[in-house]
């Protein structure tokens, strides 16, 4: 009869359509992925880099903060010409940019082996501010934007109709004449 080794655990997992079946948990392994997840994990002094992961979230970090430049630069791309949505597209772009550019520094400075600023808890951080600002877009979206643009158009539509009150013919005028 076979015996498990040391440090395994047995679990008989039932399903609906079919006799059990016997599912093996190594311990050691869960204790693994829960001490990489751990706070003393993402502080402790860093090694040199042998993973990969740390390119992919470069790679991610740079493409966030170009695109963010550009929208930054240029929302008229995607806003045509909504001045309340142009107005959204810089303020978190403008955040993407920030935080793309930190993390691109932030995974060079990991690649540097910098004691202090290439400790795991940073790069963690600056990830988890991307998803809180892409949560708060969300949050916006679904909350708030419908209600701002109703406002945002009624606004346009009374500045666009309103009566403007007229200078008097001897005011000076904001811009000089071109001779």
């Amino acid at each position: 009869m076979w015996t498990a080794p040391a440090g395994t655990v047995h679990m008989a997992v039932a399903v609906s359509f079919g006799p059990p079946i016997a599912v093996e948990v190594d311990v050691d392994t869960l204790l693994d992925i829960l001490g990489r997840i751990s706070p003393g994990h993402l502080i402790e002094e860093p090694r040199p880099v042998i993973s990969g992961v740390y390119l992919i979230l470069a790679a991610i970090f740079v493409v966030v903060a170009v695109v963010a430049g550009i929208l930054y630069l240029r929302p008229n791309l995607i806003t045509r010409e909504n001045r309340l949505l142009r107005r959204i597209v810089r303020v978190y772009t403008a955040w993407y940019f920030w935080l793309g550019f930190i993390g691109v520094g932030l995974i060079g400075l990991r690649y540097l082996t910098i004691p202090l600023f290439s400790k795991r808890i940073w790069t963690v951080l600056d990830v988890l501010a991307l998803l809180a600002v892409t949560g708060h877009i969300v949050y916006y979206y679904k909350r708030t934007y419908q209600d701002d643009l109703e406002d945002f158009l009624e606004a346009e539509r009374r500045r666009r109709f309103m009566p403007q009150p007229r200078r008097p013919v001897g005011a000076r005028r904001r811009t000089p004449r071109k001779r």
